[in-house]
C-alpha cells in the first residue's frame, strides 16, 4: 500500500462516492478502489449477473466523473467490470466504496 495523505484519500473516495450516486443498478454488489500511486488508481465493479450495456456503461461514468474531479494531465483512472455471482465472495482488493446487503450463508 502506498503511503498517501488523509486528505488526498478523502478526496479520491469523496468523489467515487458521489460518482455513484444515481449510477447503482440491483446487479452492483460491490465497487473497490486500489490505489497505485498517488496519481493512479483502478476502480473494480462487481456484478452479479454479467453486467448489462447500460450497467457497463454506468460504470464507465463513474469513472469519468471521478477523473473529472481531478484535471491534472499526470492523474490516471480506469476501471473493470466484472461478474462474481452470489455467494462468491467479493475479494477484499483496496478499498470498498460499495456493498450491497447480502445475507450470508451459514455452515
Amino acid at each position: 500500500m502506498i503511503q498517501m495523505s488523509y486528505s488526498k484519500a478523502n478526496n479520491i473516495f469523496g468523489s467515487i462516492q458521489r460518482g455513484l450516486l444515481g449510477n447503482v443498478t440491483p446487479n452492483l454488489r460491490a465497487v473497490y478502489v486500489q490505489i497505485e500511486n498517488e496519481t493512479t488508481f483502478h476502480l473494480l465493479f462487481y456484478y452479479n449477473n454479467p453486467p448489462t450495456e447500460d450497467e457497463q456503461e454506468l460504470a464507465s461514468l463513474v469513472d469519468t466523473e471521478v477523473l473529472a474531479d481531478f484535471p491534472s494531465p499526470f492523474f490516471k483512472t480506469d476501471f473493470s467490470v466484472l461478474t462474481l455471482s452470489y455467494p462468491n465472495p467479493i475479494p477484499d482488493v483496496g478499498f470498498c466504496m460499495f456493498y450491497r446487503y447480502e445475507k450470508k450463508y451459514l455452515n
